[in-house]
């Protein structure tokens, strides 16, 4: 089964309006009041209100993350769209959240502009295996465990003034958040080089790419792009 384009419309062939798209889409308007909240936040650490506000939301977008998959398995709704819109949605999010902790709280900035460059490129070549080549993406191990460290990353820098403003003893450790922004820079990286090698052939060789629906093998390698 050679490789074969597809066009934008087959997103859009299936079920549009489902439970797991619909929360896709929710942690993505989560973002406004997220910004506002951790704003106020940043200004006076001591505010409780703002302070769990703006931890709940962050903790119901990660949590959302995990539904829509669940729900999509569940109900029986996995459609392309779905599956595009998830990683997408990811991608707003996680860029959202570290530029606020990197505006409000000292994120390195040199980490974000490296980890919005990545996703970039990864929605472009998406796109471009998806409409040229004919293969749709999917989360794989290393872009979920990404995610994670950037809500851990995310949470760590914004407890911390909240932290120091209770004046009680912390671990030295605790007073360190950039040890979470090196462990993410870390994992993007690798899941980068990952990435390249696994469809470095189907972007520059699709001639010499053919996928076998039966080699198990092979559909396990194209099923994690």
């Amino acid at each position: 089964m050679p490789l074969q384009g597809k066009n934008a419309k087959d997103l859009f062939a299936d079920r549009i309006f489902t439970l797991s798209n619909f929360i896709s889409v929710s942690r993505v308007f989560m973002l406004p009041p997220f910004f506002y909240t951790t704003s106020e936040y940043a200004k006076d650490p001591t505010n409780l209100t703002h302070f769990y506000t703006s931890i709940i939301l962050c903790l119901a977008a990660v949590l959302t993350d995990f539904l829509d998959g669940l729900f999509a398995r569940i109900l029986n709704q996995q459609t392309n769209l779905g599956r595009y819109l998830d990683p997408v949605c990811d991608k707003f999010v996680t860029i959202g959240g570290l530029g606020v902790v990197s505006y409000h709280f000292g994120f390195p900035v040199w980490i974000l502009t490296i980890y919005i460059i990545r996703e970039i490129l990864g929605v472009w070549l998406g796109g471009f295996l998806y409409l040229k080549r004919g293969l749709q993406g999917r989360p794989n191990w290393w872009g979920k465990f990404g995610v994670g460290l950037v809500a851990c990353s995310v949470l760590w820098y914004m407890l911390l003034p909240h932290l120091l403003t209770l004046k009680v003893s912390l671990s030295p450790w605790m007073l360190k958040p950039e040890i979470s922004a090196y462990f993410l820079i870390v994992t993007v990286l690798i899941g980068m080089v990952v990435y390249i090698v696994h469809y470095w052939n189907i972007v520059f060789f699709p001639e010499k790419t053919v996928i076998d629906p039966e080699n198990k093998k092979q559909a396990k390698i194209f099923k994690q792009l």
